[in-house]
């Protein structure tokens, strides 16, 4: 029994169903901890000298009360219950005898002929939050963290949380908490929602708090037991008045169309919607399990949004080459001084990044007096707006203002931890800042990082000294570093997996996804992207001309949120970025024509080619939103001068490189634009596994969600090649376009396509049968 618990109250705690040997932190309920409950469930529902039940996530009341259920069952992936007797249960169904679903488990809780009382602490998620429900009371302490976020992997609440809730709280809060997929609900707001019967009192043990309520609980008569199952109550009116339907249809105009990633989300809705229209409980759960069993067997959508949940946490966790285990560093605590070269846009957002994570003192370095005061007043408008918005605390904000050092000199740099370099991408610049460093930092095992996003990093890590090399890395923010969540981890030739996984746990700490991705010309992102953006002009070139022709805003409307679902179309990505840095790196390959000589460099002869993005830059100026011109105008009245406007002079040029093509005039429709772009991206992605830049196709899929906009829903590039078309229809269209684009080298098909198409395997289940350790891969270089 557990310390200051009175005589007849049963402590069950979560973490005690986990295996021998096998721990589980968040309390996940896999099959094991399913059991145990139902068997401790059962046994102190037969013990007369129990009179009440505490459920509680470890029996001292600290940590998770459960994170909810385990997901690897839902994928498949889990051949067994954990104990490795092969028995994982039914995720959806059980047996007489077997392991009880978790619905199973939230009837035994809410049926229990004696009061329980849930106990929560720490995460309360998902499944735990439905057998929390379950439970006749529940109480808090400060730390609690509820919500139901089964809808961001493509389900709903399977055990009665689209019942139970409404009923409990109301359809209001039900739909914030459910639809939303909301994991924040304080004990505060639980308390004021109707959630919570109570919260611990100061100096009062979660255990403590729960032994009071029990207490109490034993005192009731029998019909307070039942006024507290809520399978037998209705939902109730809201409180401010709202017909529950109304507040329904209103939440439905808001969630995306069904065909466009809101299967789940509209399930929901749906799932809500029955807990207050059918006349019982038992109905109401039955169309729940109905829409939860749809969405896991049936939906490709759901399968896409559990695949990135997968995906991400194993691009994120595993050890680089195969080591098992690994000490922690003190940079993975957000310990250590850090130094940030360079003040534009990409070094303050990763000076705001590590501030944020409480790295100190963070020192910002940029050679122009004028660049630097810029970058470091642009930090502080970060912070107070975040303080305006509330989204930071003055206290906080003042903590993180006074860690941020600026200087012109690099020496300031000598006591640094970890020395991030994102200065513009030019080789030479940045081989000459490794090479002073490599004199200026003191510590030689300082890690030593290159944000650039094109250049060889081996190039550049050969300016240290030889001992210096192996904690060299890149590591590749995505714009803007403070917002985007994606980091490419670049391995070079020397980096050591010691300094991958520490730059792996420095990045998480600075709460961003990281991807390790070897070394060549635009690593795997903006590889990748290069046959995307390029085909997209081509196809101006090709079919633009006139009204009748294709244009710039169809070619985004097709691989834009309302069609294809990338968060925006390749034009207005590039004049975000800005159209010079394209332009700019064209010029470093030799494609551009010689401006003295109006020849064509040699480098492009051979190749498919159009010089409208050229000429719309040398000639025009049009560099994109920075120049309020691009591929599209930009007014600063008009959606303060992010909204894209057509323009009569783009409209112009793209009619002048159109007007010798044989295809001029002639529109696509949607589908064929996204696979004249997509198809070669997804090809180069294949290229960059074959050659052992990417390590896995799920880390190209977490690239493209976190670095390109990816829609989600769709699971990745990779995942919708495998998925959504089918590889043998990919690697038809890609030989189709190949033979009538030789000059186009992005068309031809990846010996691994070809490969997977001849085997009858998607690529993720080749990786995942382990073929890919056959491949004779190539040495990442440029």
């Amino acid at each position: 029994m557990a310390p200051n618990v009175p005589a007849g109250v049963a402590v069950i705690a979560l973490s005690d169903g986990a295996p021998p040997g096998k721990p589980n932190p968040v309390n996940a309920l896999g099959a094991p901890v399913r059991k145990y409950l139902d068997d401790a469930l059962r046994a102190a529902s037969n013990d007369p000298s129990v009179a009440a039940v505490i459920l509680v996530g470890r029996p001292d009341g600290k940590g998770a009360f459960s994170a909810g259920a385990d997901i690897k069952e839902f994928s498949g992936s889990s051949g067994d219950g954990g104990d490795g007797s092969g028995n994982a249960g039914g995720v959806t169904t059980s047996e007489p005898g077997g392991i009880p679903t978790l619905e199973d488990l939230a009837r035994i809780i809410e049926r229990s002929p004696k009061p329980i009382v849930a106990a929560l602490t720490g995460a309360c998620l998902g499944g735990g939050m439905e057998l929390a429900l379950a439970a006749q009371h529940r109480v808090a302490d400060g730390t609690l963290k509820y919500g139901l976020p089964e809808v961001k992997i493509g389900l709903i609440p399977g055990a009665g949380g689209t019942q139970r809730l409404p009923r409990l709280c109301g359809v209001r809060h039900a739909l914030d908490v459910v639809v939303r997929g909301r994991i924040d609900g304080s004990a505060e707001e639980g308390l004021t929602r109707g959630f919570l019967d109570g919260v611990a009192k100061d100096g009062e043990s979660i255990v403590e708090c729960a032994s009071r309520w029990a207490a109490w609980a034993v005192l009731l008569p029998p019909t307070s037991l039942e006024s507290r199952r809520l399978c037998l109550r209705s939902v109730p009116p809201d409180r401010e008045g709202v017909d529950n339907g109304d507040m329904c249809d209103f939440a439905s105009q808001s969630l995306p169309p069904e065909e466009r990633g809101g299967e789940s989300a509209r399930a929901c809705l749906e799932a809500i919607r029955a807990s207050f229209e059918l006349s019982s409980f038992d109905e109401g759960m039955e169309v729940e399990k109905a829409l939860f069993n749809d969405l896991l067997y049936h939906s490709l959508q759901g399968r896409a949004y559990r695949h990135i949940f997968f995906a991400e946490r194993s691009s994120s966790s595993a050890p680089s080459s195969g080591r098992k285990k690994i000490v922690v560093h003190p940079l993975a605590k957000g310990k250590g001084t850090v130094g940030v070269i360079g003040a534009g846009t990409m070094g303050r957002g990763i000076a705001i990044s590590f501030l944020r994570a409480g790295f100190g003192p963070v020192t910002l370095v940029d050679v122009n007096p004028k660049g630097l005061a810029a970058g470091v007043k642009y930090i502080h408008s970060v912070l107070e707006g975040e303080v305006k918005r509330g989204r930071l605390s003055p206290t906080k904000a003042k903590a993180m203002a006074s860690r941020l050092k600026s200087s012109a000199d690099l020496s300031s740099l000598a006591a640094c931890d970890l020395v991030v370099e994102a200065v513009f991408e030019n080789l030479k610049v940045k081989r000459d800042i490794f090479s002073k460093l490599n004199a200026i930092v003191e510590k030689k095992e300082a890690l030593l990082l290159s944000n650039t996003s094109t250049l060889d990093v081996d190039a550049i890590a050969s300016a240290l000294s030889p001992e210096r090399r192996g904690f060299c890395a890149g590591m590749h923010f995505f714009s803007p570093a403070h917002i985007m969540k994606l980091v490419e981890v670049v391995r070079g030739v020397d980096t050591s997996p010691e300094t991958l996984d520490v730059v792996r746990a420095v990045t998480k700490r600075i709460k961003k996804v990281p991807v390790v991705v070897g070394n060549c010309d635009g690593f795997v992102g903006n590889r990748m992207l290069h046959p995307y953006t390029t085909e997209s002009t081509l196809l101006l070139a090709e079919h633009g001309g006139g009204k009748a022709g294709l244009g710039v805003a169809d070619v985004d409307a097709a691989l834009g949120p309302k069609h294809f679902g990338i968060a925006v179309g390749p034009f207005v990505m590039s004049d975000i970025a800005g159209n010079d840095i394209g332009y700019n790196i064209r010029r470093e390959k030799g494609l551009l024509r010689d401006p003295k000589t109006g020849e064509v460099c040699p480098n492009r002869k051979e190749m498919r080619y159009t010089e409208l993005a050229d000429e719309m830059v040398e000639k025009l100026g049009r560099v994109g939103q920075k120049a309020k011109k691009g591929w599209y105008n930009y007014d600063p009245k008009v959606g303060k001068g992010r909204k894209p406007l057509p323009s009569t002079e783009m409209q112009a040029l793209v009619d002048k490189y159109s007007s010798s093509s044989r295809c001029r005039g002639t529109k696509l429709d949607a589908e064929e634009i996204v696979h004249r772009v997509l198809f070669p991206l997804v090809n180069e992605g294949f290229k960059t596994l074959e050659e052992g830049i990417a390590s896995d196709p799920s880390d190209i899929d977490i690239i493209y969600l976190y670095g390109y906009g990816w829609p989600a829903w769709r699971g990745g590039p990779m995942f919708w090649a495998d998925n959504g078309v089918g590889l043998s229809k990919v690697l038809a269209e890609l030989e189709k376009f190949h033979q009538l684009h030789p000059g186009s080298e992005y068309f031809r098909p990846s010996e691994l396509l070809k490969k997977c198409v001849d085997l009858g395997v998607g690529v993720q289940e080749y990786y995942r049968r382990g073929h890919a350790k056959s491949l004779s891969t190539i040495k990442s270089k440029l």
